[in-house]
C-alpha cells in the first residue's frame, strides 16, 4: 500500500482529524518540550475534522503549538477545540507563561497566516503566567 501524501500529519483525502494532527504535532516538538520541562495535554475531541485542502490552516496550527513549545519553561500546556455556528476555536493555554514578550512577537508573526483563510488569533493574559492562545477560523474549513 502506498503511503498517502500529508499521511503524517493526519491528513488524508476525507479530510483532517484535528485531534490527530495536534498529536502528530506535538509528537514532533516532544524534544524541545522535554528540554524545556513542560508537559502538554491533547484535549481535542475526536469529532472536529477539517476540510480538505487546508494546508493554511495546518501552517498555523502547527506554527501556534511549535511557538507555544518553545517558549515554554516548566510549564502545562492544554490544547482544545469548540466549535460555534460559523466558527472552530482552537485553544492553547499556557499555564505557567515565563516568557510572554518573546511568546506575543512570536504569535503576531503567525497572524498574516491566519488573516489569509479569515482566521484570527488572540491572546489573552500575555503577560501572565497564564496565558490563552486562540485561533479562530471558518467553519466552512471544517468538513
Amino acid at each position: 500500500m502506498e503511503k498517502q501524501p500529508g499521511s503524517a500529519l493526519g491528513v488524508f483525502d476525507a479530510g483532517t482529524s484535528l485531534q490527530q494532527l495536534v498529536s502528530n504535532l506535538v509528537d514532533r516538538s516532544l524534544t524541545t518540550a522535554c528540554h524545556n520541562k513542560t508537559r502538554i495535554v491533547n484535549e481535542v475531541a475526536r469529532d472536529f475534522v477539517l476540510g480538505k485542502d487546508n494546508e493554511i490552516v495546518i501552517t498555523v496550527i502547527r506554527d501556534l503549538l511549535a511557538a507555544t513549545i518553545f517558549n515554554s519553561s516548566n510549564g502545562e500546556i492544554h490544547i482544545s477545540a469548540e466549535r460555534y455556528s460559523d466558527v472552530l476555536i482552537l485553544l492553547i493555554e499556557e499555564r505557567n507563561n515565563n516568557n510572554g514578550f518573546a511568546l506575543s512577537f512570536s504569535i503576531g508573526c503567525i497572524e498574516p497566516d491566519a488573516a489569509k483563510i479569515g482566521g484570527h488569533i488572540a491572546i489573552e493574559g500575555a503577560r501572565k503566567k497564564r496565558t490563552l492562545i486562540s485561533f479562530s477560523f471558518p467553519h466552512q474549513l471544517v468538513a
